[in-house]
């Protein structure tokens, strides 16, 4: 029996360190899809390579281009890569052999017209940009990917509501795309509800329906959101003593009022256990006769979030707007961090990102390509940012340097994103700890 139970634990051990490797290799390869851009970008711009390098640590593999002079390595821990370019961290003096700096006839030091730093400033911005470009890009191919062969989570409408008067422009299995000319992109249930929300008395959509897409205008009204069938168990998440029938809503004294009433509805199935939970927001409406009824105001429909698969150029097209929109979601999330409006254990470093990404491996290969396309939008943005050692920080200093007609001092420039370095490695170890103490 413990025999047993050891070889369970063992495997369980060795699986979930295989999607730790796994969670490692997806991390180097769009971190290396990142130096690609900066090494594609170089190339097409003339700049000199030095080395392109896949891992860090010392190099367990070389070879050298007897052309061009470049070195491309493999080295031992696979967590990112570089590209280095020539004379990169220097201040572009030309050096001789002994690496002592070359001067002129006047005593004027040289400059090595090869050096990074010695480009044109406009080169130099389009290079450091070019990393960030390519992990969009490696989003955006990975989203259109998941879109297709698994589905975007968008509203589904799985019944449709009439008010005996107005014919509804809806059908059922309609999956709603876009909200007023607006892309409709959802990560939690708050997106869903945000999609919907502020749309006035009517409002344009663009739908699918059997595989094509439609655009219909739709009103809203008064209409009866119940089924046969359906009990009420909760007001404004308050729960019943009983569960009710709708027409019993009336006669309840917590419906007394002339607010929304934000009610739970279930229906149960034969054995009795709930089949189905929804949500419902109704108003009480009086007739001529201060008759008081229950209603709904709105599209007349019942929605759901389900995954629909869709045709390639779909969703080639929406995954740009999806990616951007997910760009958006984590620059709030950064300003919330820092504003304090949610906790440092919603953050983390690389070890909980290769974590994270370990655990969701588990669940399957479409929830691993989602995220992986979630963290590469991320590489994008967070390099984006004009924090030093960060490109967004070495594009800013290239921007002074285009305004001012003269770069900020090598030397300080060097220091500063030598600090910035360090402050990085430092920050993604404290958040690791943090995220392992909190969890």
């Amino acid at each position: 029996m413990y025999i047993s139970m050891l070889a369970a634990t063992a495997g369980e051990v060795f699986t979930y360190i295989g999607y730790i490797i796994v969670a490692l290799l997806a991390l180097m390869v769009m971190i290396v899809v990142h130096e690609l851009g900066h090494y594609t970008a170089g190339k097409l711009l003339g700049f000199k390579i030095d080395e392109f390098a896949i891992g860090f640590g010392p190099a367990i593999f070389k070879r050298k281009n007897k052309k061009t002079g470049e070195v491309f390595s493999i080295r031992p821990f696979p967590i990112g890569g570089f590209c280095s370019f020539h004379g990169e961290d220097e201040e572009g003096a030309l050096l001789d052999e002994n690496g002592e700096r070359v001067k002129d006839e006047n005593g004027n030091i040289v400059k090595d017209p090869d050096a990074f730093n010695n480009q044109k400033a406009w080169k130099r911005l389009i290079v450091l940009f070019a990393g960030a470009f390519m992990n969009f890009v490696s989003a955006i191919v990975i989203i259109t990917i998941y879109f297709s062969a698994y589905g975007q989570l968008l509203p589904n409408v799985v019944s449709v509501h009439n008010d005996g008067v107005y014919e509804n422009v809806f059908m059922e299995g309609d999956v709603i795309l876009n909200v007023n000319g607006k892309q409709v992109n959802i990560v939690s249930q708050e997106d869903l509800e945000k999609a919907f929300a502020n749309v006035g008395d009517s409002a344009k959509f663009k739908v699918l329906r059997g595989g094509k897409r439609i655009s219909v205008t739709a009103s809203k009204f008064y209409y009866n959101p119940f089924e046969e069938g359906e009990f009420i168990t909760h007001i404004n998440g308050e729960e019943l003593p009983h569960p009710i029938m709708y027409t019993q809503l009336a006669e309840c004294g917590q419906a007394d009022t002339d607010e929304n009433l934000t009610l739970t509805v279930v229906k149960y199935n034969e054995s009795g256990e709930i089949s189905q939970t929804s949500t419902a927001i109704v108003h009480r409406v009086s007739d001529e006769n201060g008759v008081a009824g229950y209603f709904s105001y709105g599209f007349g429909i019942t929605r759901s979030m389900a995954r629909v698969k869709l045709p390639f150029f779909l969703a080639m097209g929406r995954s740009f707007g999806f990616c951007f929109f997910i760009v958006f979601k984590i620059l709030a999330s950064l300003g919330a961090l820092i504003t304090g409006k949610i906790g440092l254990e919603a953050a983390g470093g690389t070890i909980t990102t290769i974590g994270v990404m370990a655990k969701v491996s588990a669940l399957g290969f479409d929830s691993f390509l989602y995220v992986v396309a979630i963290i590469s939008a991320n590489l994008a943005v967070m390099n984006l940012l004009p924090f030093p050692a960060l490109d967004g920080s070495r594009m800013l200093f290239t921007l002074i340097e285009m305004i001012f007609r003269k770069p900020v001092p090598r030397k300080v420039e060097a220091i500063i994103h030598t600090v910035g370095l360090i402050l990085l490695l430092v920050l993604a170890v404290f958040l690791d700890i943090f995220h392992l103490v909190k969890t």
